[in-house]
């Protein structure tokens, strides 16, 4: 599979050390993940998108500082590139941003909450299984840095878990889209950079409630990574499912593929 990673950070306005620019950041995380995928990064958030929707087999769109309903011109750019790239039948991952920016474009509603920030360590139930989420049990803990949410879903999307303090947590549009609102792909290094940027704002109160979640258990994120790689793995065609499921619970992750990161 060729998989296009777009990334929506500006990288040097990052705080987060992500140990060489996002976009190899998430391909490592991918690659640690079981995934042996070919590779393609692009900086959205500085403008660049694939040139067609069809580039690529499927894309994984990054979190971002930015809101899904901001107008930047890149944001706008990049909702058309979803939904172009939606009827092309490529597959699509979102991750916090991404989930948020993908059900956003395709007849979802995403805004501020009024709860406040989601931060540190948090619990999701799940509320379904799918066939390529192997090893899931009743919930999953991710980190979560977030004040969006979605607050309504494309019409055909199926939420899969989520929390009292944010219900949609991971859905899927059929076997073509998957949001996940958490980082499975954060390390606690990560989460800890996020915190020092929110004491740096001022919001000494928050980071100290959020660092306390980070003594009560561990991420998920290497199991959502599995689940992430099989999702793209994963074929609508009935003959090439049936397969993939076969690899799926024997624990095989395909890596027929060409290496991800360097």
């Amino acid at each position: 599979m060729k998989l296009g990673i777009i990334s929506a950070i500006k990288a040097q306005e990052s705080r987060i050390d992500w140990g060489g620019s996002p976009v190899e950041a998430y391909a490592r995380f991918l690659q640690n993940s079981g995934g042996s995928f070919s590779y393609t990064g692009y900086e959205a958030a500085h403008g660049e998108l694939p040139t067609a929707a069809d580039a690529h087999d499927g894309y994984i769109i990054t979190g971002s500082p930015n809101g899904a309903y901001d107008k930047d011109p890149w944001i706008a750019a990049l909702q058309q590139f979803i939904r172009e790239g939606y009827a092309a039948q490529r597959k699509f991952v979102g991750i916090c941003f991404g989930h948020q920016i993908l059900a956003h474009s395709l007849g979802g509603h995403v805004e501020k909450s009024e709860k406040g920030w989601g931060l540190g360590l948090r619990k999701h139930a799940l509320h379904k299984v799918k066939p390529w989420m192997a090893g899931a049990a009743g919930q999953m803990s991710l980190y979560f840095a977030h004040q969006d949410q979605v607050k309504r879903l494309p019409a055909n999307a199926e939420p899969l878990g989520g929390s009292p303090f944010c219900p949609v947590g991971m859905y899927t549009i059929e076997d073509q889209v998957m949001g996940i609102q958490g980082h499975p792909e954060f390390t606690e290094s990560h989460m800890r950079d996020v915190l020092k940027q929110r004491r740096r704002q001022g919001y000494e109160s928050d980071a100290a409630a959020a660092e306390a979640t980070l003594q009560k258990g561990t991420p998920d994120g290497q199991i959502v990574g599995r689940w992430i790689v099989n999702f793209l793995n994963f074929s609508n065609d009935k003959q090439t499912q049936k397969g993939s499921l076969r690899r799926i619970r024997n624990g095989f992750l395909p890596a027929n593929l060409s290496g991800l990161a360097k």
